[in-house]
């Protein structure tokens, strides 16, 4: 009775997942409208917004439409219907794909001006003709595919559907030609020192397709690509068959029902409404582009193709612990904590960190949890070294991390060869906890140092994602990571005693933080409440955070992407303020800081607060101990509430606005970029201009 008196009294201040899902989309969107930013940059952001949009579909949105079927009325988080969601839904998709072409073509349009030309705006030379013509008999053609009739296009991929005509047939018939996404989406035709010419893939292959149907005539072509389904679920399995289990959920992938059909604006109707009927879409799964399809894949080539530095972001080099790199990085770390926030700090140490104890004599075991690695992974690489050296590896590779499925069952296989004991996860859950204990026997003496992160060990995405990551020795935690670990491997481990867990514990201790800061508000306390994460949707934390601020609690919160939580509704969710950051780098670090009473605790995380991570993953919470380091952590989130460029607000009517003023201007990732030292100590902006 209790829950359902304060999911009332929470209602208003409540929004629906999937449409703040598809507000923060739209806050990225709004990055590629903003001149500040360099051009190329700029299409960087559509190319995000594309991705986003495609997963969103892919992964969300069949889900929508099977409720909105199978119970139209029923009423979901925010009090909307289902069929209302849909409703909803379709209309800011197809919002956002209008804006989207709105902003390719300005941005389009200034990189003319800049000498970079995208055809067709240019008319072709025959110099770049033939150019045209060497490109596609050489590179192209031999690895276009001409589909069979039957034959399923995949997922995501371009392709040409062509209206033929054979001789001497009064049927005309289609085809379809698939573009192979190993082939690079723009071509050069030809530079004249200051101008470059391009040409994308799709546009060649029409200008050539009657080479590829040498009896028929074409009579028209046009570009298309769809989006299926991707949400399966595992069938039932046992830890020892989940990879076998993880092999047939992505075969399902391969052939699941079309969602998405999106189409260039040139393509007839009637072929149009044969790919409609072939695929067994809606009228409202379908979109007809007033420019390039893909605009991710497009974006991002051109990004890496065009070399202008003065179109980028200014390069800014990671701060690098020198005394990490060294032979002696275990050692250094036993003498104290090191808290890094990466890509401001390097992620090298972390790398080296592994590299070290492979080859360390002294080490005995090397223990970590895996859930997105790069494609080259020199994380992985040191594993392996390491268990070649005879040191006991063990690794969760995790095989149910999305669309990265493959790349980890491929890369755990390596590390089995490899003498490493590799889990490939747990039914029914995710490892999604970022953890790596070492040990080593020195002298007779067992020492221990654990990482503890907030992201992944992917030293890609390291240099593009906030997240911060802990080095220490301290002997509760690493004991603590010892019996993680135990109990990963299916052993009766110690009982965690500062390291918080999910599913177990994790929903419950900070539904207690919470309540603390309440009774110390009621109590005359000092209290607050500052949390930064990406998403923001569990029903019972978000009525307890109103709770809280109800009774007097300040809440401030910088969540960058799903926040169904909406602030400074009286008598609901007073007190609570929200922010969204969206910038240069992408915010996915977790951090935690409770007032508790003027002794403040400082938590770092790999869960956000949604029902998945709290009760479907393994995750991990844990305290910063050492002074400085939490410190520093403070530092950071202060900082971040004090931007006054990128930080966005929420207001009581669910919108997010811009906290921009002329001076003095502070942009949290900027400062960051440049001065991380500097407030991690406490020192920016002390005696000078900030």
């Amino acid at each position: 009775m209790e829950t359902t008196q304060k999911s009332r009294r929470t209602g208003k201040a409540l929004q629906n997942r999937e449409l703040s899902w598809l507000q923060f989309n739209r806050r990225v969107q709004m990055e590629a409208d903003r001149t500040h930013h360099p051009l190329l940059e700029r299409a960087k952001f559509l190319a995000i917004v594309t991705s986003n949009l495609d997963e969103f579909v892919q992964v969300r949105y069949g889900r929508v439409l099977a409720k909105a079927q199978r119970k139209p009325e029923k009423k979901l988080l925010g009090g909307i219907t289902a069929e209302n969601l849909r409703k909803k839904i379709n209309k800011e998709i197809l919002r956002q794909n209008n804006v989207q072409y709105l902003l390719y073509e300005g941005i389009r349009s200034e990189l003319y001006l800049h000498g970079v030309r995208l055809y067709p705006v240019f008319t072709m030379t025959e110099e770049q003709k033939v150019r045209e013509l060497s490109l596609f008999e050489n590179d192209i053609a031999p690895n276009v595919k001409v589909l069979a009739e039957d034959a399923e296009p995949a997922q995501k991929q371009l392709h040409i559907c062509a209206k033929l005509r054979g001789m001497g047939r009064k049927k005309s018939r289609f085809a379809i030609v698939a573009l192979p996404t190993s082939l690079p989406r723009l071509y050069e035709l030809s530079a004249d020192g200051e101008n470059r010419y391009l040409i994308r893939l799709e546009e060649i292959v029409k200008h050539h397709l009657e080479k590829l149907f040498p009896r028929d005539t074409v009579e028209h072509a046009a570009a298309f690509r769809i989006l299926r389904n991707q949400h399966f679920d595992l069938e039932e399995c046992s830890v020892e068959t989940m990879t076998g289990a993880v092999e047939k959920m992505l075969q399902k992938r391969r052939t699941g029902d079309v969602v998405r059909l999106e189409a260039e604006e040139r393509m007839s109707e009637e072929m149009l409404g044969m790919l409609t009927q072939r695929f067994g879409t809606r009228l409202d799964q379908r979109y007809r582009a007033t420019g390039p399809l893909d605009l991710n894949k497009l974006m991002m080539g051109l990004y890496g193709m065009v070399k202008r530095p003065d179109l980028k972001y200014r390069p800014a080099e990671p701060v690098l612990y020198e005394e990490l790199m060294g032979e002696d990085a275990f050692d250094r770390i036993l003498e104290r904590d090191y808290l890094m926030y990466h890509p401001y700090h390097s992620f090298a140490p972390v790398v080296h960190l592994l590299q070290q104890a492979a080859q360390d004599p002294c080490v005995r075991s090397i223990q970590m949890t895996l859930y997105r690695v790069s494609g080259n992974s020199p994380i992985v690489a040191a594993l392996a070294d390491a268990a070649a050296a005879g040191k006991d590896v063990f690794v969760l590779m995790e095989s149910c991390a999305r669309f990265d499925e493959d790349n980890n069952l491929f890369w755990g296989e390596r590390l089995s060869r490899a003498g490493c004991k590799v889990c490939y996860g747990f039914p029914g859950v995710k490892t999604h906890s970022k953890i790596a204990l070492i040990q080593r026997e020195k002298e007779g003496q067992w020492q221990s140092v654990v990482h503890l992160g907030t992201g992944n060990y992917h030293d890609g995405t390291a240099r593009l994602y906030t997240d911060f990551g802990l080095l220490t020795a301290d002997e509760t935690l690493t004991a603590d990571a010892a019996a993680f670990f135990e109990r990963l491997k299916g052993c009766e481990g110690a009982m965690l005693e500062e390291l918080i867990k999910a599913p177990e514990a994790l929903q419950t201790t900070i539904l207690h933080l919470i309540e603390r800061e309440k009774e110390n508000a009621e109590n005359g306390l000092p209290s607050g409440i500052i949390a930064k994460m990406n998403s923001l949707c569990d029903e019972s934390i978000m009525d307890a955070l109103c709770q809280a601020g109800r009774a007097g609690v300040k809440v401030q919160l910088i969540i960058r992407g799903i926040c169904c939580l909406i602030p400074g509704i009286p008598g609901e969710s007073d007190n609570i303020e929200v922010y969204s950051l969206v910038g240069r780098n992408l915010e996915h670090a977790r951090a935690f800081r409770f007032e508790n009473g003027g002794e403040p605790e400082v938590y770092l995380s790999s869960a956000d607060w949604m029902p998945r991570n709290l009760y479907k993953r393994v995750e991990l919470m844990f305290p910063v101990k050492n002074e400085a380091c939490k410190q520093a952590v403070e530092n950071v989130l202060r900082l971040q509430l004090s931007d006054n460029q990128q930080l966005r607000v929420r207001l009581p009517d669910g919108s997010y606005s811009l906290c921009e003023e002329e001076a003095p201007a502070v942009d949290a990732q900027d400062v960051l970029l440049h001065h991380v030292m500097d407030v991690f100590e406490g020192t920016f902006g002390k005696g000078e201009e900030a």
